[in-house]
């Protein structure tokens, strides 16, 4: 009993060090053969060990020591749960789909990711309660917010990366003169917009729009949690994803509205939730307007020609798709209207990345857990800020692949949903 106890604290304290690095992209990259496609080498093909990866599988490997998966696969109540159900065949049917890809290792290695990280899903639903440690998260979360907002914010101050090497915290080593890297328009000046530990600004500022919002949440009862919020919300500003920035003040307008007259709330969470799967569906329809697609804005364009590709390829392979993490193999075959030369990104959206990658059967999964989940959260009465986060993170996905494609991100969005379902 002793030793089962030290395993499951042990576990316990590596979660906590990994909700605290959870920014850092360092980690050991493997080019292989199938990483490139018409030989150019495609990042989102790179198997690649990142430091969480590690410290999930040592999560999991005492907790399974420690008996914690026994008692889960003995609780029935548990697996009763439609949530953890639709959970277990979404994941289910993208390792099908890895068997139906033409870039195998790619595509099996990105499911053993997104499998190992849905344990952690489980071992958050069943380990970690939150009401008891519900301010321990939030203040490792808050101190790790702080920080990255330090380096962004110098980042942007420096106009490029600040360590400039990948080796420390996995900063990715860039500047005003990097091929890619965006320029944005500051007060009539060229800036370039931070990276923060983040592959791209937008990712960056996905991450702190919902971040911020849990600090934001307890301003009033935790002084101290000024001092990230307002170093976090200067590091937002200087990712210029305009995305983020909608979605940070829609969570704070909905932590408002919640809190304004809690006799009212339920029904306020669930016209937030039709909401926001109103503006799901908008963004399916993305390249339906000929305005969009024609442009002179690359981002909207591009965009909207990756979504009109993916249509294509999802028509083509309706059933299975083309193999978890095999879009980029196929997507400039489809993007008949790109006007870039090589643009071998996933599509933008993460219903219609699922749908061309896993199929149908996937598609269907993903959709029923996502609304299994809408309606616990709506019914939870326990810190509503798991409500908000998940509908962040549905707006996110509706316009960027980054919670299916980014470890990072998909760490985060696991952990929400294990955090908020308990």
């Amino acid at each position: 009993m002793f030793l089962k106890t030290k395993l499951v604290k042990i576990s316990k304290f590596l979660y906590f060090v990994l909700l605290f690095i959870l920014p850092i992209n360092l980690g050991k990259h493997f080019e292989i053969f199938d990483s490139y496609v018409g030989g150019v080498l495609v990042d989102y093909l790179v198997p690649t060990v990142f430091v969480q990866d590690i410290l999930v599988v040592l999560i999991i490997f005492f907790w399974i020591l420690s008996g914690g998966l026994k008692r889960v696969l003995c609780e029935r109540d548990l697996l009763k749960k439609r949530h953890v159900q639709y959970f277990t065949l979404f994941v289910f049917s993208l390792f099908l789909s890895t068997l139906n890809s033409a870039r195998f290792v790619p595509s099996i290695y990105a499911w053993l990711r997104l499998f190992l990280y849905s344990l952690l899903f489980i071992y958050s639903l069943v380990e970690i309660p939150i009401e008891t440690y519900f301010f321990k998260i939030l203040n490792i979360f808050s101190l790790s917010l702080l920080l990255v907002s330090i380096l962004g914010i110098a980042q942007f101050v420096q106009k490029g990366s600040v360590f400039d090497n990948y080796l420390v915290f996995g900063e990715q080593p860039y500047s005003s003169a990097t091929y890619g890297v965006p320029k944005e328009s500051f007060f009539g000046k060229g800036v370039v917009p931070s990276y923060g530990l983040f592959r791209h600004p937008n990712i960056f500022g996905g991450y702190l729009s919902i971040v911020l919002v849990w600090v934001f949440s307890f301003l009033k009862n935790r002084k101290f949690y000024w001092i990230p919020f307002l170093f976090g919300c200067v590091a937002l500003l200087f990712t210029f994803s305009k995305i983020s920035w909608a979605v940070f003040l829609f969570g704070v307008f909905l932590h408002i509205l919640f809190v304004k007259d809690p006799g009212k709330i339920k029904n306020r969470k669930k016209k937030a939730v039709f909401l926001v799967y109103f503006a799901v569906v908008l963004s399916l329809l993305l390249p339906l307007s000929s305005c969009l697609t024609d442009t002179e804005n690359k981002s909207i364009s591009r965009r909207a020609n990756l979504v009109a590709a993916s249509y294509k390829m999802i028509e083509n392979n309706f059933l299975f798709g083309v193999g978890f993490n095999n879009s980029t193999v196929f997507i400039d075959e489809y993007n008949y209207a790109g006007t870039d030369l090589r643009f071998s990104q996933p599509v933008h959206n993460i219903f219609l990345l699922l749908f061309s990658e896993g199929g149908v059967f996937s598609l269907i999964f993903f959709a029923l857990l996502i609304w299994e989940c809408a309606r616990n959260l709506i019914n939870s009465s326990y810190f509503h800020i798991y409500l908000i986060s998940f509908l962040q993170i549905l707006l996110l996905g509706s316009f960027d692949h980054y919670f299916i494609t980014i470890h990072q991100t998909l760490l985060l969005f696991w952990i929400v949903l294990g955090l908020g379902l308990q």
